[in-house]
């Protein structure tokens, strides 16, 4: 799953609870990092990441 991705989980997740205020303090989140991770200025962290149910994994592949 890409950053972009989880984007787009965190705002199905936030239209579900009506708005990202919403959302936020239900997860005991502050609304402005969740619209930062919205807006794509800063990257998804593990409070975010558990209230989706998510993990962040590092891949590692061969160049081509």
């Amino acid at each position: 799953m890409t950053a972009d991705e989880v984007r787009e989980n965190l705002r199905r997740a936030c239209n579900a609870a009506g708005t990202q205020k919403a959302w936020a303090e239900l997860h005991g989140l502050s609304p402005a990092y969740v619209n930062d991770v919205l807006q794509g200025n800063r990257a998804p962290g593990q409070s975010i990441l558990d209230a989706l149910e998510l993990e962040a994994a590092v891949v590692y592949r061969r160049r081509k």
